[in-house]
């Protein structure tokens, strides 16, 4: 009886640990640093790929004409802030302060694993955003083709915050373009796919124990 005991106790336990990781797991999201190391240098390319926790997006680097993209290096910027506004993300090499110019350039991001995984809620972080800047989301569903604005301008009181993409999860590809000034892409954020909070694993693991002590009861008797 004793060893019926010990495992009623611990299957028990595990199901309350189950509940309670999938409680605590619930809300997690993705978050990609676009310059995860600090440099201040060159990618060596005009596309990179990023993954974070075995979730990946791929930023390509563009010059603009009339909405179509000329592949264009892109830059790791880190230096020092300046008028408060952050200065460390990814730019374009070759142009005014290594960021993305008004109607010149534009740095697209592909999202098609990250939405074919599940990820929802997608927001980017830019940074740069000195009073008079400001900076545009346009999606498209074809690489190097800028696509149709979602959302309005965002200037200088949405430096280094995140905001939401306007429609996510409509296109694969969305780009930052500089609305006013230069701008520079610092990070983006996508929450995982829902998992059952404990709520909703409650009535299992009561099934669960009265099952248990069912059996545990009707063994004991019956021995």
């Amino acid at each position: 009886m004793i060893t019926n005991r010990v495992r009623v106790i611990t299957l028990v336990f595990c199901v309350a640990v189950v509940a309670a990781f999938a409680a605590s797991v619930s809300q997690a999201s993705i978050v990609w640093d676009l310059n995860p190391n600090n440099l201040n240098a060159p990618v060596g390319s005009s596309s990179h790929t990023y993954t974070s926790s075995g979730y990946t997006i791929t930023a390509y680097g563009f010059d603009n004409t009339g909405g179509f993209g000329t592949a264009h290096e892109l830059f790791f910027k880190n230096q020092a802030p300046i008028n408060g506004a952050v200065e460390r993300g990814l730019g374009l090499t070759n142009t005014t302060s290594n960021e993305i110019q008004v109607s010149l350039n534009f740095i697209q991001f592909d999202f098609t694993a990250a939405l074919a995984a599940g990820l929802f809620n997608g927001q980017i972080s830019v940074g740069s955003i000195q009073t008079g800047a400001a900076f545009s989301i346009y999606g498209s569903n074809s690489l190097g083709t800028l696509g149709t604005q979602v959302g309005g301008k965002f200037g200088s009181a949405f430096d280094n915050q995140f905001v939401n993409i306007p429609n996510f999860g409509q296109f694969h590809f969305y780009s930052i373009v500089a609305a006013a000034d230069d701008v520079l892409p610092v990070a983006i954020r996508a929450d995982l796919p829902a998992i059952p909070e404990m709520n909703a694993l409650l009535p299992i693991a009561a099934m669960l124990l009265l099952l248990l002590a069912a059996n545990f009861w009707r063994r004991r008797f019956s021995a």
